[in-house]
């Protein structure tokens, strides 16, 4: 068990790293002692606005600091698979970013690094830790809306990074990083939690690469993303998403159920003729601290880590549900390829 504060360190200073600093600083259970950044500007900056004492240019210069308890890896995906096994072997706690990997069986990898080294592992989708959230899972547990079967999903990002050698990795195809795996992910995975993750069974997917800025030999990643996944229990999940759309159409994050549905963060019926909408109040499965306002957007993510590495509860994302939900993104950038659906061993 580690000591009280959690002693953490955080790898990567763009916007999710700095993001992860700020809620950690504000975390009761953790404190930020170090950061570290192949780009030595963006690590001092990052420093001296969260006041952070230590910072590295090299990740294993921070593993090497004794003090450090944890490490939350805010890397791009391609070569994140050793630095989780480093930062494990180094015996940090690791709290890994999304997109998790590049392919499912490096999750495995990783997990059975964690398990040899007895630290915990634990994988990024900040949306499941939100109370509400949880909140809506709890009720569809609870059959508010009877047995779920369809879950629905539009959503537009509406920017293209630069190219660069950082984000080369946004713009190549199967990288997960465009409109799929950077953005929307988070709201398939969630949407994929609340009817309880049931195992993928197939996919189909179809891209467009309406900008593409990258030739290389991979291909150009996805500019808007359409596709269907089906599960066990014949469950299915429809997305659509978009990092540059010219509608100006609202985000959906819609689940059905054979009794109601969840839209707009309520249960919605269709009675006697017209909608009616409820609240949900299930409670929270999940004590986190409740502030006043401004609550960084990993907040809650990063306290639920701290609880995980003191035993309390079990991480969330586990390296079981995220080796799962990997195999649904592989399988949608699969079948998006290849113009096929596939089957999800």
């Amino acid at each position: 068990m580690a000591k009280s504060p959690i002693q953490l360190g955080v790898i990567g200073c763009g916007w999710a790293g700095s993001q992860a600093v700020r809620a950690a600083k504000v975390v009761p259970r953790t404190t930020v002692i170090a950061v570290a950044d192949i780009q030595p500007n963006r690590c001092q900056s990052v420093a001296k606005e969260f006041s952070v004492p230590e910072t590295y240019e090299d990740c294993h210069s921070l593993f090497a600091n004794s003090q450090i308890d944890a490490v939350y890896l805010a890397t791009s995906p391609d070569g994140r698979l050793q630095v989780v096994l480093d930062a494990l072997e180094a015996g940090k706690h690791v709290l890994v970013q999304k997109p998790h990997a590049i392919r499912a069986p490096e999750i495995l990898e990783m997990e059975s690094a964690a398990k040899d080294a007895g630290k915990v592992l634990q994988f990024c989708y900040f949306m499941r830790h939100f109370p509400h959230n949880r909140k809506i899972r709890a009720a569809v547990f609870n059959g508010r809306i009877g047995d779920p079967y369809h879950a629905r999903i539009f959503g537009k990002y509406n920017s293209i990074p630069p190219l660069d050698q950082n984000n080369r990795w946004l713009h190549a195809y199967g990288y997960k990083g465009g409109s799929l795996g950077q953005h929307y992910s988070h709201e398939l995975d969630l949407a994929w939690w609340w009817i309880g993750c049931p195992d993928p069974m197939w996919a189909f997917g179809a891209k467009h690469a309406l900008y593409p800025v990258y030739d290389g030999p991979e291909g150009p990643a996805e500019d808007y993303f359409t596709g269907i996944v089906g599960f066990e229990g014949n469950k299915t999940i429809q997305i659509d998403c978009s990092r540059m759309n010219h509608s100006d159409s609202p985000t959906v994050v819609e689940l059905y159920g054979t009794t109601g549905a969840i839209t707009g963060g309520k249960i919605s019926r269709f009675q006697n003729g017209e909608f009616k909408h409820e609240e949900i109040n299930e409670l929270s499965d999940i004590p986190h601290t409740e502030l006043q306002s401004d609550v960084p957007a990993f907040f809650y993510e990063i306290e639920h880590f701290a609880m995980a590495i003191s035993g309390e509860v079990e991480p969330e994302i586990s390296s079981t549900d995220a080796y799962a939900f990997m195999k649904i993104l592989d399988g949608l950038y699969d079948s998006a390829k290849i113009e096929k659906q596939i089957t999800i061993e």
